[in-house]
């Protein structure tokens, strides 16, 4: 790619996903070695989505989060899912044609949500929070339209501190998956951006702490994944 891929470029984000899309989910699975799906369905069992509750899936992808949602209460809650690729979002559309899903995709951007205030009961975004220009924009704009009380589930690649699991991650993430992914997707550049945007990204307590600087929400947790790996964070707006 010409353009260097970085959050605060966000056509350049833009640009990488679309490219990567038709590859996205078969990336995924192979190098996560299909680990990603057991951390997805722990943010979806976290959720706790009820019957006739309404929830907001963030930075969609192909929709994988949107659907395990749907699934977890047999269809019976309005799911809503966006994403500022337009190209997932087709992917999307049709996984969900196949399927015979009724989850409701669309276009749309995480730091400026064209939704009402206190609209979900649930909103989640999985390994997207790192790609947006700003994280204070989106983890307040999750606050915003998810109702006081209510739950905002973050998964997020974080850094792991084991030494030996530190060194070995290290090297799996910046040497083994930037070759395999674009071996893969034919987009190499996009995946020395994943290594390096999920070793930058503020993990644990630095992300709780920056969403409670937000005042915006009157609990923070998380919980450390594979190693910290990954990291799942609860937030509860007030």
């Amino acid at each position: 790619m010409a353009e260097d891929i970085s959050a605060q470029k966000p056509k350049s984000i833009q640009a990488m996903f679309n490219k990567i899309a038709g590859k996205y989910d078969l990336a995924n699975t192979v190098l996560s070695l299909g680990t990603h799906f057991i951390w997805k369905k722990k943010l979806v069992k976290a959720a706790a989505l009820q019957m006739n509750q309404k929830a907001l899936d963030c930075a969609t992808g192909t929709g994988d989060i949107a659907f395990l949602l749907e699934n977890s209460v047999k269809g019976r809650a309005e799911i809503t899912a966006i994403d500022f690729s337009d190209e997932m979002i087709k992917v999307a559309k049709e996984r969900a044609k196949e399927n015979k899903s009724l989850v409701l995709f669309q276009y749309a951007d995480i730091e400026n949500l064209p939704f009402l205030d206190n609209a979900f009961d649930v909103a989640t975004i999985s390994f997207g929070l790192r790609n947006v220009g700003s994280t204070e924009r989106a983890l307040r704009e999750l606050a915003r339209v998810v109702k006081p009380g209510g739950k905002v589930l973050i998964l997020e690649f974080g850094q792991p501190t084991a030494p030996l699991i530190k060194e070995a991650y290290g090297f799996y993430s910046g040497k083994v998956l930037p070759e395999l992914g674009g071996l893969i997707s034919g987009e190499k550049q996009a995946y020395k951006y994943l290594h390096q945007s999920s070793a930058q990204f503020p993990c644990g307590e630095k992300l709780c702490n920056l969403a409670q600087s937000t005042g915006l929400y009157k609990q923070s947790q998380f919980k450390s994944l594979s190693f910290g790996v990954a990291y799942l964070y609860t937030l509860i707006p007030r």
